[in-house]
């Protein structure tokens, strides 16, 4: 069977790049479209997509979508009989199971022939969205560019020419193909950083409203400096802190008598150390006892621990000074993923409202679409262009 939507090769989603997906919903009817003219299958604010041009990528979807890249059947409706043909060719039904029958296949072509429209009709109705709102937005992108972007995805995906032409003939696209995607791609990637560097600069105003509202979270806790020695047996303990007491350094007593090998290498200091990090008798040992005043031996989870505090660093607030590096981007960050959703929400409605499709073709992002069965969900980049596991963007 020619599994028309079955996964792309990895290497051709790494050279294309993935974009933001709409989920679309496919109807088998809509509403009037007689302004488009007899030979599209859409128009898009005055510009239409011809039914050459559709049938075209409509190839290249369904040859990209196979595994292996190989013969790729375009459903034929309304009859289906070449689809039929080949499904009957390519399956073969189990040993004593019975062949299926006509109608059985001419359903599944429908099937398929539903998500092959759904996910061409989506890339060319994209794909000149956002050639539309570039030029709007006064955003371009230079051939040297877009070469120079096809000469780091050769480089990246494909390791000798060679590959590179495999992959040209599986997906069925020739080397023109795929630069008009990156085009799409790079003005997508443009239009993103367009709208984002619109929204209005963060205020030091701002950052100190965010820094009283939220002053717990730039909170420090009280954290200690710890010298550790933890042994299998208490009587390891006992005899490490008597050597201690009895003037070895506790790095030497670690190094002896100590079975944890991290603070071992620091000569048994564990630094920094917040209430409620370590094992909870270590943990409550070491915070209850005062500093410079040896502990344990206490009974822990992985063995017996003598502890001593060596220094004390008391709790505080970092300073708003301090927490402006941390802030300012954050609130910068938050601002400009408003814009985007916000301008997404517009570029959408304002990009549906101009495209009408012809019965048959009617899709989602069609403005004489049903109302859908899915929701769209809004994304953080303008890039409104299907995954790489279907067909690419529409050739003018």
């Amino acid at each position: 069977m020619p599994a028309l939507m079955t996964k792309t090769p990895s290497r051709i989603a790494l050279a294309l790049g993935a974009f933001f997906v709409l989920v679309i919903a496919l109807t088998a009817c809509g509403s009037s479209s007689d302004s488009i003219p007899s030979n599209a299958v859409a128009q898009i604010d005055g510009t239409p997509i011809t039914k050459a041009t559709y049938e075209r990528w409509a190839a290249i979807t369904a040859k990209s979508a196979t595994s292996s890249g190989g013969s790729a059947v375009v459903p034929d409706p309304p009859a289906y009989t070449q689809c039929v043909a080949n499904l009957r060719t390519t399956q073969k039904p189990v040993k004593g199971q019975p062949k299926p029958s006509t109608a059985t296949l001419v359903a599944q072509c429908k099937r398929l022939n539903t998500q092959l429209v759904q996910q061409t009709m989506a890339t060319l109705v994209q794909s000149q969205w956002i050639e539309g709102e570039a030029k709007k937005q006064g955003v371009s992108v230079s051939d040297a560019d877009v070469q120079k972007q096809l000469a780091q995805t050769k480089k990246t995906s494909f390791p000798t020419a060679k590959a590179y032409a495999k992959f040209l003939k599986q997906s069925g696209m020739t080397e023109a193909d795929v630069l008009f995607r990156l085009r799409i791609q790079a003005l997508a990637q443009k239009l993103t950083q367009h709208v984002q560097k619109s929204a209005a600069p963060v205020t030091d105003a701002q950052v100190s409203e965010f820094y009283n509202k939220h002053r717990s979270d730039f909170a420090v806790p009280e954290r200690r400096d710890l010298e550790i020695v933890l042994t299998k047996t208490e009587a390891q303990a006992k005899a490490a802190k008597a050597a201690i007491q009895g003037g070895m350094s506790w790095a030497a007593a670690a190094k002896k008598y100590s079975t944890d090998a991290t603070s071992k290498a620091t000569g048994g200091v564990l630094r920094g150390v917040a209430k409620g990090q370590e094992d909870r008798a270590l943990d409550t040992a070491a915070f209850a006892a005062k500093k410079g005043v040896i502990a344990g031996p206490v009974k822990g989870q992985f063995g017996w621990y003598v502890v001593r505090v060596k220094a004390i660093a008391a709790p505080s607030v970092t300073p708003l000074a301090q927490a402006k590096a941390q802030i300012k981007p954050t609130l910068q960050q938050q601002a400009q993923q408003a814009k985007m959703t916000a301008f997404l929400t517009d570029f959408q409605k304002r990009w549906k409202d101009l495209t009408t499709c012809r019965t048959g073709y009617v899709v989602e992002l069609c403005k004489n679409a049903p109302k859908p069965k899915t929701t769209s969900t809004a994304g953080g980049t303008v890039a409104t262009s299907p995954s790489t596991s279907g067909s690419s963007t529409s050739g003018k």
